[in-house]
């Protein structure tokens, strides 16, 4: 197994799901949904339910909902990863409405065996 390279942990959420559309103004917008396959503080890979159609170094908006809170949250990255027809790695651009902090927060699954406490 290679040693993890990776200098942020990313999350596996469960269920979450996304909406994707192209952030390029000049394309006719096409709205795909798909499902977070992992999340973290500099991208999301995520799994869609038909093929997107762009290529490494075009722009995307993924619009999802916070799992717990419900709080919607949105953010324009760069497809970064072709990891099959259906399946994107994305890293954040500029723009993010919304915490990333908070994103992970809720995507993480606890244990009984552990307390978190969140502090503002």
């Amino acid at each position: 197994m290679k040693p993890e390279r990776r200098r942020h942990h990313r999350v596996k959420p469960k269920n979450v799901q996304a909406d994707v559309l192209s952030a390029v103004p000049s394309e006719v917008e096409i709205s795909l949904t798909g499902e977070i396959l992992d999340i973290s503080r500099t991208g999301i890979r995520i799994k869609l339910r038909k093929p997107l159609g762009k290529k490494v170094n075009d722009n995307l908006k993924i619009t999802m909902t916070l799992p717990e809170s419900g709080v919607p949250f949105t953010v324009h990255g760069t497809l970064k990863h072709l990891h099959s027809d259906t399946e994107y790695g994305v890293h954040y651009t500029h723009h993010i409405d919304g915490s990333v902090d908070d994103m992970l927060f809720e995507c993480v699954k606890l244990n009984d065996s552990t307390l978190l406490i969140k502090s503002r």
